[in-house]
């Protein structure tokens, strides 16, 4: 048999009994034909279990977990394959959208619990019994939680069934995930070794931090295994390491700090754990004083020349009402709250209308509400709402006191949708980015923390690029194309899955001010997420809370704390990623639409081939229309773009991106109005 592992071979493994490994077979060439793949799930107690959890996620984002026929478990592994057998809708095709309500919140929920102890006291079981407890539990949870879809994979609980099954062996190829391993990119060797391979393997009460890193430790080795035998590629992109469901328990010191005892087992088991709490402070309400200094030092935001979302007002979401179709606001289970355009006796959705804990109309605000943006096209609806100047162009600050004498200054951006490169990758309803800024007791600005996905960036005031501004130097902040991270030059910067981008040849605004605190107003504290995306398909990304329900708003201090130091210019270069070269370009209007031909010059070998292209018409004035990805069909082809009635357009705009998603530098031509125009770089 060949087994494809993370570094790790059987002969150095742990016993049986400590051993917790996922495999998933059907990979050699027979088999692959066959389409059918088989899961082993191995291991003890809640560790295995949320483990598992992990790099199930990561299958199920991939399409993986569609195409599994027989799923095999021991021990702690069954109790997540319960959860599979009952909460799953077999047959799956493609990825099982509501993963994150159906399966991962359940088992969470569920590892919170001291089973060991309930269990025992009811039916006592002889020493050496662990695996036969947990077992016997994932039976309980079978039948508590329904019963196996008679559509789904076959099902095959406990040792002795694995062994009549030839589960264990009967693969002529498989990758493998065991928790005992390191992956790159992830926590480094000697975390697992000391602190994650230590926590226990028992059925009592697991608290945040140890779920959230045993979740996030399965789903990078998975996505590890995953791609070395290059399963991850989607769109013509092979991606980067994903963001793990967990981003803010990737920081090594908190993760050694907060399993620190998770090792230790008691004879009974530990209580429920407690929800961590806010950090200990004050109430710190919006002041004229304070609005006076988030004023003085509102940033200035320079666009990538591909940007067509602004970072616009947050009412944005709830305003978009067209014939046919409008935004509005749901309950988890998709009743309807309140519309844009109440037709039948609806409540009305206004920005408003969202409150902490109750709804303008007096119904319960909850975690599960969300708001939905209709469909159509996000880039056009975000753009129709940036033309009303009510909208345009806004940023929200809060200010707050900390520790040490310091004044903390947060400028809260509102984006309508995000798409990372604008290459179909992380798109999601609704975005939320942060620059923070601290003063010192002088009152002046020491340090800036970029909150940006995949880890912050804090960069000393002397380090930042600031413009002079009436009333002193500004600082430039640079939103990435697409994703909108925050960013502090022009140039490339690895993210998570695919690198964020600025070239600098966007507009530079000074989005006016709206002061927000933790007074108010009532939508900044709303428990439901800014959209209806979650990160259930590859290439997803969730819709996020907002500003009030964002750990960074409770603890800036925690923030620049994690947020790691700017090293100057170069730093986050791409190592070995090398940019396609730019489009050459002619294009003509014909019938409303921009007719565009590209192709590239021959291959240099410090370029990399291009895969996808990222296009828009431009207007006038400089700005980007609705922004087009496409699949780049050999070194030369053509498309189309609409070209809206709406607006003067003057040129066509284009960038290609690598099949690892790095952008190349843009290139313009201008729409000369006839059959064509001379080429041009």
């Amino acid at each position: 048999m060949t087994n494809l592992m993370l570094g790790h071979s059987f002969a150095r493994r742990p016993s049986a009994d400590h051993l917790t490994v996922g495999r998933l077979g059907g990979l050699a060439a027979d088999e692959v034909d066959r389409g059918e793949k088989a899961l082993w799930l191995a291991g003890g107690g809640f560790r295995a279990a949320l483990f598992h959890l992990g790099a199930l996620t990561r299958l199920n984002e991939l399409g993986l977990l569609a195409r599994t026929g027989t799923v095999g478990a021991v021990a702690g592994g069954s109790i997540v394959a319960a959860l599979l057998a009952t909460r799953v809708p077999w047959p799956l095709h493609g990825a099982y959208r509501d993963w994150p309500e159906q399966v991962a919140e359940p088992l969470r929920e569920i590892a919170r619990r001291n089973v060991r102890a309930r269990s025992l006291l009811r039916r006592p079981l002889g020493a050496g019994a662990t695996a036969a407890l947990e077992e016997r539990y994932a039976r309980e949870l079978t039948a508590e939680l329904g019963s196996e879809s008679a559509w789904g994979p076959r099902f095959v609980f406990g040792a002795s069934g694995l062994t009549l099954s030839g589960l264990a062996a009967g693969w002529e190829e498989c990758l493998e995930w065991a928790l005992e391993t390191p992956a790159q990119g992830g926590y480094d060797e000697r975390l697992v070794a000391e602190t994650i391979a230590a926590v226990r393997t028992d059925l009592d009460a697991f608290g945040e931090a140890e779920q959230a890193v045993l979740e996030n430790h399965g789903y990078l080795l998975a996505d590890a295994a995953l791609r070395r035998d290059g399963l991850t590629t989607a769109a013509r992109i092979e991606p980067l390491p994903p963001l793990p469901p967990h981003p803010r328990w990737m920081d090594p010191e908190r993760v050694r700090a907060a399993l620190g005892a998770s090792s230790r087992r008691t004879p009974i088991g530990r209580l429920r754990p407690r929800r961590a709490a806010r950090a200990d402070r004050e109430p710190q309400p919006r002041s004229p004083e304070l609005t006076a200094l988030l004023e003085r030092h509102r940033p200035l935001l320079r666009y990538d020349s591909l940007e067509c979302v602004r970072a616009d007002s947050a009412a944005t979401i709830c305003a978009l009402a067209l014939p046919g179709r409008c935004n509005s606001l749901h309950r988890a289970d998709g009743t309807l709250i309140a519309t844009a355009a109440p037709a039948g006796g609806e409540a009305k959705l206004e920005l408003s209308f969202l409150g902490a804990g109750t709804y303008a109309d007096g119904q319960p605000a909850s975690r599960g509400d969300h708001l939905d943006e209709c469909g159509g096209s996000l880039a056009a609806d975000a753009l129709a709402l940036h033309r009303d100047p009510g909208f345009a162009d806004l940023v929200y600050g809060r200010a707050g006191h900390g520790p040490a004498g310091t004044l903390w200054l947060q400028y809260w951006l509102f984006f309508y949708f995000a798409d990372r490169g604008h290459l179909g990758i992380e798109q999601h309803e609704g975005d939320w980015q942060l620059v923070q800024l601290g003063l010192g007791r002088d009152g002046e600005p020491r340090v800036v923390t970029l909150a940006r996905e995949g880890g912050a960036l804090r960069l000393a005031w002397e380090e930042v690029e600031t413009t002079a501004s009436a009333d002193g130097p500004v600082a430039v902040v640079y939103p990435a194309r697409g994703s909108h991270a925050p960013l502090p030059r022009t140039g490339t910067f690895a993210a998570p899955v695919v690198p964020d981008h600025n070239d600098g040849g966007g507009p530079l605004v000074r989005p006016r001010l709206e002061p927000i605190g933790d007074d108010g107003p009532g939508w900044v504290h709303w428990p439901g997420r800014w959209g209806a995306t979650r990160r259930r398909e590859y290439f997803e990304a969730d819709s996020p809370r907002g500003p009030g329900r964002r750990p960074e708003w409770w603890d800036p201090v925690e923030l620049e704390r994690e947020a790691q130091p700017w090293e100057g210019e170069g730093a986050g270069a791409l190592d070995g990623l090398a940019p396609p070269p730019a489009p050459r370009l002619r294009a003509h209007r014909e019938d409303g639409l921009a007719v565009v031909e590209y192709w590239f010059g021959q291959p240099q070998p410090e370029e990399a081939e291009p895969a996808r292209l990222v296009a828009a018409a431009v207007d006038a004035a400089g700005e980007p229309g609705p922004v087009r990805a496409l699949a780049v069909d050999g070194r030369e082809g053509s498309f189309t773009l609409q070209l809206p009635a709406d607006a003067e357009w003057a040129d066509v705009r284009v960038g290609a991106a690598s099949e690892r998603g790095v952008p190349g530098p843009a290139a313009a031509v201008a729409l000369d109005g006839g059959d064509g125009g001379e080429r041009a770089g």
